[in-house]
């Protein structure tokens, strides 16, 4: 298969971000005055995204640029998360279990516009966090540390996949 026309030029990047991504969910099991302290998922979260987002990263670990399609999809979904989570910390902001529960909705439903930029995986992993995100919602005597780890541990399995999908050795 010739490089230039691979259709996901950054499965691996996107594999290694999701089990990023999954290792911050785990963060949010430290707790301060018995809420999910945001700080260390944050910094994490923050740091997984610079280093994707870096040129270095992209040029060593994908094959390509995406095409401008890819590209207009990857922004429209980062736009549509924001969009998602400042209604949901706007309109919810008073049931922390709720809100963090509808941000991790959220999160799974902006999978969806990146199935073009990463493949039809990203469909199954978006419904994975959204059915996650609804049980959390309907069993509300569970903890929210369980959804939290169900939704670590289902973006580290795929992120696994994507990588071993991915034609680009480390």
């Amino acid at each position: 298969m010739e490089t230039q026309t691979y259709k996901y030029p950054r499965q691996k990047i996107n594999g290694i971000w999701l089990i990023i991504a999954g290792i911050a969910m785990f963060l949010l099991l430290i707790k301060y005055n018995g809420y999910p302290n945001v700080w260390p998922f944050i910094f994490v979260y923050i740091l997984g995204m610079i280093w994707q987002l870096n040129p270095k990263t992209r040029k060593r670990l994908a094959i390509s640029s995406g095409t401008p399609k890819q590209n207009k999809w990857s922004n429209f979904s980062i736009i549509l998360l924001s969009i998602l989570v400042f209604l949901v910390i706007n309109l919810f902001s008073n049931d922390y279990r709720i809100c963090w529960l509808l941000i991790l909705l959220a999160v799974g439903v902006h999978f969806l516009p990146f199935i073009p930029v990463h493949g039809k995986l990203m469909f199954f992993l978006s419904i994975s966090l959204i059915i996650n995100a609804f049980i959390g919602l309907n069993f509300t005597n569970t903890s929210l540390d369980v959804f939290f780890v169900i939704d670590g541990l289902i973006k580290i399995l795929f992120g696994s996949i994507f990588i071993k999908l991915s034609p680009i050795n480390f």
